[in-house]
């Protein structure tokens, strides 16, 4: 009889305590989607990196104070391009929701470790003309290269988020804006060199052309471990109740970070999750 009186107790409970997650609307039962949530995802990611102005910061140090960078802005040439990566993940996340009838609103923070390795190399070779400071009728005649390599990996990407839904039954379809914070190793090197002839104009006596020039190959590079890429973020998704406090996600995510060192990141992610309702 004591054991009969246990389970009758703790099956009651159950019920009680189930029951604070549904709240009988009209004739059907709706899921209670205020509280504290948190849970694990995983992910696909493909992301694109944009190597174009990688080497600019070296080129124009390898370039100060020439009248051919402020006539020509070479440290703007497009010597890198872009390189598409992807990568699975694997994270957390931790929010909380407040109900208003059928509209959910939250704040949620969500972690994911990743793993977008993208590297690139070329170079660029252009002629041009260039007459500053020189005197009258001389025209210095340019044949400039110059190369570069870069490369990143990201490893973490967090963002906060805030969050709106659409209660609809055991179901939630929300949207979400927010900020991004991402880590990065990023290194960028670069090789520049020239040379140039005088071109003087025709005339009567001619001129003396001034001396040939040449310079380098000079390089320059830079490295940075653990720096921080900052963006924003936004998405849809899904959470869907299959438990009293259980409940699994479905999520599209883009995320686009300002350029760290010079490479830009963006990334699309498809992503999905199980959660537990505290």
């Amino acid at each position: 009889m004591r054991w009969v009186i246990c389970a009758v107790a703790v099956l009651a409970f159950a019920q009680d305590a189930r029951a604070q997650d549904y709240v009988l609307r009209g004739s059907e039962p709706t899921y209670h989607w205020g509280g504290i949530y948190g849970g694990v995802q995983g992910g696909f990611e493909s992301s694109t990196v944009n190597f174009g102005n990688a080497a600019a910061s070296q080129i124009a140090f390898l370039l100060r104070n020439t009248a051919i960078e402020q006539d020509e802005q070479i440290s703007q040439w497009n010597v890198l391009g872009q390189r598409k990566a992807q990568s699975t993940s694997l994270g957390a996340f931790l929010g909380y929701n407040v109900e208003w009838e059928d509209v959910i609103l939250g704040l949620e923070a969500n972690y994911n470790r990743v793993s977008i390795d993208a590297n690139n190399s070329s170079s660029i070779s252009r002629s041009f003309t260039d007459s500053t400071n020189l005197p009258t009728g001389h025209h210095y005649f340019y044949s400039l290269t110059t190369t570069a390599q870069s490369s990143l990996r990201m490893t973490d990407i967090a963002t906060f988020r805030g969050r709106a839904g659409w209660e609809a039954g055991n179901f939630l379809p929300y949207s979400f804006v927010g900020l991004a914070v991402g880590r990065a190793n990023t290194f960028t090197g670069s090789t520049l060199s020239y040379t140039a002839i005088d071109v003087p104009d025709s005339v009567t006596p001619p001129l003396t052309p001034l001396g040939d020039l040449a310079f380098g190959p000079a390089s320059q590079s830079s490295a940075q471990n653990g720096a921080f890429a900052f963006g924003y973020a936004a998405g849809l998704g899904v959470d869907a109740a299959i438990l009293a406090n259980v409940f699994v996600r479905g999520e599209l995510e883009y995320v686009h970070f300002a350029p760290v060192n010079g490479i830009q990141v963006s990334q699309t992610t498809a992503r999905v999750g199980a959660g537990l309702k505290f």
